[in-house]
This record gives structure tokens, sequence and C-alpha cells, in this order.
């Protein structure tokens, strides 16, 4: 039977559980991890079980070979492992310094071993390994801080205080045995024992179990990072696709605007030419009828006179519509509607009609307010468009009544035009919304466009136009004025 004292049997059952937890880690992470991190820990992980393990059979060894190898082989171990959290934790390995400090501190441990007394030699190579102890113990610490969470801190912690628990043991056990109070080398009594099992333990368990928390606190720390990332590109990428969209619209809403506005200018150029030049003819035949000698040419000359006042009307009324739709067009803020007197604004935009028009039109008050909220430029320019219209409509004989009324529910001022002519043709339709895609190649036309014009003020007004057919003929058209202070009251 070998004679083996406890502490050495406890050394070497530790030596083999260090060398069965190094390979368990290997066949788990060497798939998984990074190979030059994990081969540099396992390492350093068999390299301390082949000390312990040493350390165990010192009996059947020399005495200055076995605890010579043990204590390189606990260094060492400690330089690998130390290099292994240092490439984790991507610091630049300067493996020429750790093979420096190995090979300083086998030499010192050389030099202390010459010395006659064992005292020294024990208080060196405890501090050798004390030193080397507490560095792995630092660089787990900073592995775990690096890694940012709870669980990698606490298990970084952990393998730092087992570490320096081992140095803090070794440094007792010299301490110890300087005193006198143990053999330098041999058994301590049952609390020695004790204290070799449970260090065993500690040291293997909490080494590589550390070391394999704190790779596996890594690998969950990039996946967070990476799916962090992917979340992140998801956002800008959906960024981005809402402001392309929106680019689109602009893009699409200026097209729009601009078609809109090249048919209005197309549309003022057409219809003002030609009513200027009929209003020049007009001019110059009125001139031709004063320039002739005769005196009964007054009568024709005032004729044509009031002619080309007639057309140079419908050319303001053109400018007019055409101005007001560019402004519709454009005007994207809520109108100012102050409580505006309505019969002013109704004789205003009767002002605006010739006289034999103007004596056509009747107006009927039915309950009607002094005020109403809405915009009166618009309005005037709305009525003007629906007055001209029947008249254009209705035929030379049309009477026209103006009406107003209040609408109970929804709260609103309806302002009616109402004839008797014979109405719009039978192929007539209403006049299309600002905005509308208009043919291509066709030729701009003035048809519906006062139509556009009132549907325009009264969208901006948040009310509506509606046209309807008059038994037994005419046309009415009714104005809704929704009345924001009369549905508050309500």
């Amino acid at each position: 039977m070998l004679p083996f004292s406890p502490l050495a049997l406890v050394a070497l059952v530790a030596g083999v559980l260090y060398g069965v937890l190094a390979l368990t880690l290997w066949t788990l992470l060497r798939r998984r991890h990074p190979t030059l991190p994990l081969a540099l820990w396992v390492g350093g992980a068999l390299l301390a079980g082949l000390a312990l393990a040493v350390l165990g059979l010192h009996a059947l060894l020399p005495p200055w070979l076995g605890r010579a190898l043990a204590f390189h082989g606990l260094v060492g171990a400690c330089v690998l492992r130390t290099l292994a959290l240092r490439q984790e934790l991507g610091w630049p390995l300067q493996p020429q310094r750790a093979a420096a400090a190995w090979v300083l501190a086998g030499a010192l441990h050389h030099l202390a071993a010459l010395w006659p007394v064992v005292q020294p030699q024990l208080a060196l190579s405890a501090l050798l390994l004390v030193v080397a102890a507490l560095v792995l113990a630092r660089h787990a610490v900073a592995l775990g801080q690096v890694l940012g969470e709870v669980l990698g801190a606490r298990i970084g912690h952990g393998l730092a205080a087992a570490e320096g628990l081992l140095a803090l043991s070794i440094a007792l056990r010299t301490a110890a045995a300087i005193a006198g109070w143990v053999p330098p080398g041999g058994d301590g009594g049952p609390w020695d024992l004790a204290l070799a099992v449970t260090l065993a333990v500690v040291t293997a368990l909490a080494g590589n179990l550390g070391y394999l928390g704190l790779v596996l606190g890594r690998s969950r720390a990039a996946e967070r990072g990476a799916v962090e990332a992917q979340w992140a590109d998801r956002l800008r990428r959906e960024a981005a696709e809402d402001r392309a969209a929106s680019l689109r619209d602009l893009l699409q809403q200026r097209d729009v605007l601009a078609a809109e506005r090249n048919h209005l200018l197309e549309l003022l150029a057409h219809e003002i030419r030609q009513p200027l030049h009929n209003a020049s003819g007009a001019l110059q035949a009125a001139r031709a009828v004063l320039d002739e000698p005769r005196h009964d040419g007054l009568p024709q000359a005032a004729e044509r006179l009031q002619r080309a006042q007639g057309v140079l009307a419908d050319v303001r009324s053109v400018l007019d519509n055409t101005l007001a739709a560019a402004n519709l067009l454009g005007g994207g803020d809520a109108l100012y509607m102050p409580d505006t007197p309505l019969m002013p604004l109704i004789q205003q935009a009767l002002g605006d009609l010739p006289d034999a028009q103007r004596r056509l039109v009747r107006v009927h008050w039915h309950a009607l307010p002094d005020t109403a909220e809405l915009e009166a430029g618009l309005v005037r320019l709305a009525l003007r468009n629906l007055l001209r219209n029947a008249f254009s409509h209705g035929g030379p004989a049309v009477s026209v009544l103006i009406q107003c009324e209040l609408q109970a529910q929804p709260p609103a001022m309806v302002l009616s035009v109402i004839d008797d002519g014979v109405g719009p043709p039978p192929n007539w339709q209403a006049a299309p919304a600002f905005g509308s895609a208009r043919l291509p190649g066709r030729r701009p036309s003035s048809r519906g466009l006062g139509l556009r014009i009132v549907r325009g003020v009264m969208a901006r007004h948040g009310g509506s136009l509606s046209l309807q057919p008059r038994q037994p003929h005419g046309l009415v058209a009714r104005l809704v004025f929704p009345q924001q202070a009369a549905a508050v009251a309500a």
C-alpha cells in the first residue's frame, strides 16, 4: 500500500477533478465558442490539475522535483487562464510578458530553494502564488463588469472570490508553517484536512463552472446585442420607408397642384384673349361711329361701349375666378370666419352684376340672423358665380331668387340661389373637384369653373354645395354653412 497522507490523497482527487471538469468544459464549448480563449482556459485548468496530482504523488517523486513541478504548474495555470480572460475581454494578450513572468517566478522559486532556511522558501513561493491568483481574480472581475448584466457580474465576482480564497488559504497555510504550528509539508490535523478538501472542491468547481457561466453570459449578451441591432435596423428601415412614402405623397401632390395651376394658366390665357379682342373691336367700332360726321351715331356708339363694358366685366370675372382658384389650391390654412353681416354681403354680390340682371334678382329672408360665421370675400365670389351661372343657363327671361334660412340640425345657415329658367342642358355634369386629373390633349375650357370655385369655397368653410332641378323648370343651388357658435349653444 502506498504511503499517501490524507492531504496527498485530497490533492490527487482535486487534480483528477480539475482534469475531468476541464475536459467537460472543452466538450461543451468547442463548437460554440472561439477556440483560442477556450484552449487557454482548458489548458490552464489541466495544468492546475496536473500540479495538484503531482502534489498528491510527491511521496513517489524526489523532494526537489515534486514541489518544483507543482509550483510551476500552479503558476502556469494562473498565467494561461489569465490570458484566456484577456482574450475574452478583448485586451492584448502580451504572451511575451506572460512567459517572462512565468519564467521569473520559476527562477525566484529555484533561488529560494537554495536557501538553507525553510521559512524564506515557503514565504517567497506563497507570495508568488498569491500574486498569480490575485491577477487572475482581477481579470475575472473585469470580465464580469464588461458583460454588464447582473448574472455575469455575479459569476465574475464569484470566480474572483474563489481565486481570492485560494490566495488567502495559501497565505494562512504558509504563515502557520512559518510559525511552526504545522509542519511545512505535513498534515496539520483535521482542520487542515477540511480546509484542503474545501479548497479543492471550491476552486475546481468555481473555476471551470465560473468560466462556463461567463462564456454563456457573453453569448447571451452578444445575442441580445444582435437582437437590439436587428430591431434598430428594422426601425431605421421602417422610418426610411415612411419618409419615402411621405416624399412620394408630397411629389404626387406637387404634380397634381402643378397640373392644376398649368390648367388654370391655360384657361386664363384662352378665356381672356378672345374677350379682350372683342372688347377692342367694340371700342374701335364706337370710335369709328364717333368719328363720322353724322349726329345720329351716338346711340350706336353707346351700345357698343356698353357691350365693351360687359365684355370687360366678363374678363374681370374670369380673372377673379382664376385667382380665387389658385388661392384655393394653395390655401391649406384654416379660414378666419368671424361673424359677418349678411345683408351688406348680399348687396355687394348683387352690385357685381350688370344693371339689367340686378333688376331680375329678388331676396327673400326667412328668420335670417343679422350675422353668420363665414369669410366675406370668398362667399361673395361664390354667390356671384351662382348668380352668373343662373343667368347664363336660365335664358333671357329668367328671374332669380336669393333665399336665406336657418337649419336646426345640424346647425347651419342655408343660402339658396333659385332660378326659373330653362335649366342646364341634359348632358350637363357638375364640375369636378380641384386636383382631379384632366384628360391629356383636351382644350382648356371655362365650363364649370365657377361651380368649381363655389365647391372650393364651401370646402374651405366645411360646408357643401348641392344642385337640384326645380319643378317645373329651373335650378336650385344650395350653400350650407355650418355654424359652430350655434352648435355650441345648442
